[in-house]
C-alpha cells in the first residue's frame, strides 16, 4: 500500500493505480490492547493525495503507522517469545503431569490406609478406654493403699527415729550409772581398804590395850603389893620409928616413885581409852559411812535394773516396730508387684490388640485384676 502510494504521488493523477497484491499480513487498524488497558480508537482513513501537504501528512501517518508497526511487531515477538516459553513449560508439566497423578493416587490409598489405621486406633483406643474405666479404680485404690502405707511407713520410720534417739539417751544415762557404779565400787574398794587398814590399827590398838591392860594389871598388883608394903612398912616404921628414920626416907622415896608411877599408869590407861574411844567413834562413823554407800549401791542397783527393763522393753518394742515395719514393706512391695502386673497386662493387652489387623480385630472384654 505504501509502495503504491508512493508510485502515484511520483506519476501523477493522470495514471491509472497498478493492481494491488494481497497483503500477506493485513496490519491491524488499532494497536492491540494490553491486558487490563483500555480498548484504542481506530486511526482515521488516511487522506486523500491531492497536494504536498498531503503528502506531508500522508508522510507523517506512514511514519506513525510505522512506529506503531514496530511496536506491534515487538509486541508480536514477546508474544511469541512469552508463547515459546508457555509451550515448553506445557511439555514440561505433560511430563510431570502423570508422576503427579500417580504420586496423587498413592497418596490417596495413603490416605484410605491411615483413615482405615486412624479407626481401627480409634476403635483400640475405646477399648483401652473401657478397659481403663476399668482398671481406674483398682489402680486408684492401689495409690491410696500405697499412700496409706508410706504414710504409716513414714509415721513408724519417726517413731523408729524417735525410740532409737531415746534409746540412744537411755544407753547414755545407763553407761552414765555403769560409770557412776564403777566409781562407787571402786570407793566401796577403797572404804573396804581403809576398814581393813582401821580394823588392823584397832587389833593392834587392842593389843596394845590388852597390853597396857596387862601392865596396869601388873602395876595395880604392884600397887596393891606397895600399899600392902606401904602398910607393913608404915607398921614397921610405927614400931621402928626411931631405928629406921632413914628405911623411913627410902620407904617414902619408893612410895612417891610408886605413886608416880601409878599416876602415869593411870595417865597411860586414860590415853588408851580415850584413843580406843576415837576408834569407836570411827569405826562407827565408818560403819554408818559404809552402810550409806551400800545403800547407794542397792539403789544404783535398783535404778540399774529399772533402766534394764526399759531397755528390755523398749528393745522389744523396737522388734515389734522393726517387724510391724517389715510388714509394711512387704504390703507396698506387693502393691507395686501388683501394680507391676497390672502394666504388663495393659502392655500385653496393648501388643495384642496392636498385632491385630484391621479386618481381624476384636474387641476384648475388660479383665478384672486377680486381687479385685
Amino acid at each position: 500500500m505504501i509502495g503504491s502510494s508512493l508510485r502515484r504521488l511520483i506519476g501523477g493523477r493522470s495514471e491509472a493505480p497498478a493492481p494491488q497484491p494481497a497483503p500477506a499480513f493485513t496490519p491491524p487498524e488499532a494497536a492491540a490492547n494490553e491486558p487490563g488497558e483500555a480498548p484504542q480508537p481506530l486511526l482515521p482513513p488516511p487522506p486523500k493525495p491531492g497536494s504536498s501537504h498531503e503528502v506531508g501528512q500522508l508522510m507523517t501517518a506512514i511514519s506513525e503507522q510505522s512506529n506503531e508497526l514496530q511496536v506491534e511487531f515487538a509486541k508480536i515477538s514477546n508474544w511469541s517469545v512469552q508463547l515459546d516459553l508457555l509451550m515448553t513449560r506445557t511439555a514440561t508439566m505433560q511430563q510431570i503431569l502423570p508422576k503427579f497423578i500417580q504420586t496423587s493416587q498413592d497418596q490417596a490409598a495413603q490416605i484410605e490406609e491411615l483413615s482405615a489405621i486412624c479407626s481401627r486406633q480409634e476403635r483400640e483406643v475405646a477399648g483401652l478406654q473401657t478397659e481403663l474405666g476399668h482398671y481406674r479404680p483398682l489402680a486408684m485404690r492401689y495409690e491410696e493403699e500405697l499412700g496409706r502405707s508410706r504414710a504409716a511407713l513414714d509415721h513408724t520410720q519417726a517413731a523408729l527415729a524417735a525410740l532409737e534417739i531415746e534409746h540412744g539417751k537411755l544407753q547414755g544415762e545407763v553407761n552414765a550409772l555403769l560409770q557412776r557404779l564403777s566409781s562407787s565400787d571402786s570407793r566401796v574398794q577403797r572404804l573396804s581398804e581403809e576398814r581393813q587398814v582401821v580394823d588392823q590399827k584397832l587389833l593392834e590398838k587392842s593389843a596394845a590395850a590388852q597390853n597396857l591392860a596387862r601392865e596396869v594389871a601388873m602395876l595395880r598388883s604392884d600397887l596393891v603389893a606397895a600399899s600392902g608394903e606401904n602398910s607393913r612398912l608404915q607398921r614397921d616404921i610405927a614400931g621402928l620409928t626411931e631405928k629406921l628414920s632413914g628405911e623411913r626416907e627410902g620407904a617414902n622415896e619408893a612410895a612417891s616413885q610408886a605413886q608416880a608411877r601409878i599416876a602415869t599408869a593411870l595417865q597411860t590407861i586414860k590415853e588408851l581409852e580415850a584413843q580406843a574411844a576415837a576408834a569407836a567413834q570411827r569405826e562407827r562413823k565408818l560403819a554408818e559411812d559404809l552402810a550409806q554407800r551400800d545403800k547407794a549401791v542397792y539403789d544404783l542397783d535398783i535404778k540399774l535394773s529399772a533402766l534394764q527393763s526399759k531397755a528390755d522393753f523398749l528393745a522389744g518394742v523396737n522388734q515389734q516396730l522393726r517387724t510391724d515395719l517389715r510388714h509394711h514393706i512387704d504390703h507396698v512391695g506387693t502393691l507395686e508387684h501388683s501394680n507391676r502386673q497390672l502394666i504388663e497386662a495393659m502392655s500385653r493387652n496393648r501388643q495384642a490388640t496392636e498385632a491385630a489387623g484391621p479386618d481381624g480385630f476384636e474387641p476384648q472384654a475388660p479383665r478384672r485384676a486377680a486381687g479385685e
